[in-house]
């Protein structure tokens, strides 16, 4: 199993990040996903929504949303607590954190861990809208298994 980079803490808490490419063109997910796949360290920034939980050292996850396949296809470490700026779709503010991915898989090439494997892991609301969605620990423990094994 991977271990956290550097700097950060065992598993204390896990927060799903969403994302739809019916709402984001994730245009360079694909070269993003292959820097990853060959050890380089890629550093992203990413909503929260309105979530103010997010703290640097945090484990994530991001479930991809909205067309097949669905299912989560990317995992990191929170590199910042969450901060506001001005929001990505348009007028007025979000939150945001910065991240560092350990696992990015693009869905168009690889196969991801879908959304039914999750039901399995235990009592978490997966249908979310937004990201910033705390994952129980006991579900995140379980999920990360499964995910980096």
């Amino acid at each position: 199993m991977r271990k956290a980079p550097a700097g950060f803490r065992e598993l204390r808490s896990a927060f799903l990040l969403t994302w739809s490419p019916l709402r984001f063109d994730w245009t360079d997910l694909p070269a993003m996903a292959r820097r990853v796949r060959t050890g380089r360290r890629v550093l992203d920034r990413w909503s929260c929504a309105r979530s103010k939980q997010i703290c640097k050292g945090d484990r994530l996850f991001m479930l991809r949303q909205g067309v097949e396949p669905r299912g989560i296809f990317a995992s990191g470490w929170a590199t910042s607590d969450w901060y506001e700026q001005a929001n990505w779709r348009g007028p007025g503010y979000c939150h945001y954190i910065d991240l560092v991915y350990d696992k990015l898989l693009d869905p168009a090439a690889n196969a991801i861990l879908p959304r039914e494997a999750l039901h399995t892991l235990g009592r978490m609301h997966w249908d979310t809208q937004m990201s910033g969605v705390r994952i129980p620990v006991a579900v995140a423990r379980k999920l990360e298994r499964i995910w980096l094994s």
